[in-house]
């Protein structure tokens, strides 16, 4: 299933987004919730939306920050209503008060909601004081191994850290349920595919021959989809795609 993040047109409305996803050759739409737009969480007005414009909420991403056990079930509410059955997770952020829920609540949700993949999204490895990181329990084999369901997000990744793209995914493996396709550059992050340096092309070729047939989501930045201009956002959703299938029909 290919799917376009909602955070990708940030500038528009859902209702927006929504016309232009059902203008594209896209399979639906990530949904991802925000605490300062409230209409990402209100289940009655994405079902309307997806009704009226006949296009799929495939997944639905957490929020980054501010997480805890009470909101990891909200989220589950919605993913339920929604019928989404993939959920994309963030590790806890060091400076957030609560963190239990991550390696506590999470692992049992897996286990109580079987009808929804949680998948633990790679963060990139940024510190504080140098030595400490952003994000807890964030390492490549403790987000595999939590709900044993990862997203592979590409711009996250760090090359001058020595785990690059391919290594990556080698780590974590079969665990890939969705990869939030962009591409990078130097400090540039979340460029359309193939507008950077990620050997995206070997990831492709490599997911295609180990049989990959779950989730893609183009997350890129509102700036480098054109957003303001439809047109140039219609092409620039086609492109990506094209790229896309050129290796990895």
């Amino acid at each position: 299933m290919l799917l376009v993040s909602t955070s990708s047109f940030r500038g528009y409305g859902l209702h927006k987004i929504f016309e232009l996803v059902a203008q594209s050759e896209y399979d639906g739409v990530d949904i991802v919730l925000s605490l300062v737009d409230f209409d990402t969480m209100d289940t009655d007005y994405l079902l309307h939306l997806s009704e009226i414009t006949g296009v799929k909420i495939g997944s639905i991403t957490a929020f980054e920050r501010k997480m805890d056990s009470k909101t990891l079930e909200s989220i589950v509410e919605i993913a339920l209503k929604l019928k989404v059955s993939l959920v994309n997770i963030y590790p806890p952020y060091r400076l957030d008060k609560d963190g239990a829920w991550f390696n506590d609540d999470l692992p049992n949700f897996k286990k109580r909601y079987q009808s929804i993949q949680f998948a633990v999204i790679n963060v990139e490895p940024k510190t504080f004081l140098f030595f400490i990181p952003e994000y807890k329990d964030a390492t490549l084999t403790s987000i595999k191994k939590l709900t044993g369901d990862t997203a592979l997000h590409i711009s996250n990744i760090d090359s001058g850290s020595g785990v690059d793209l391919i290594k990556t995914f080698t780590i974590l493996g079969s665990s890939i349920v969705n990869v939030l396709l962009s591409d990078k550059t130097g400090s540039k992050e979340e460029l359309l595919p193939g507008k950077g340096e990620m050997p995206l092309e070997t990831l492709l070729i490599r997911l295609k021959e180990g049989g990959y047939k779950r989730h893609f989501t183009l997350k890129v930045d509102p700036k480098a989809l054109g957003v303001g201009d439809d047109k140039a956002v219609l092409k620039r959703m086609a492109d990506s795609k094209k790229f896309l299938e050129k290796y990895y029909a």
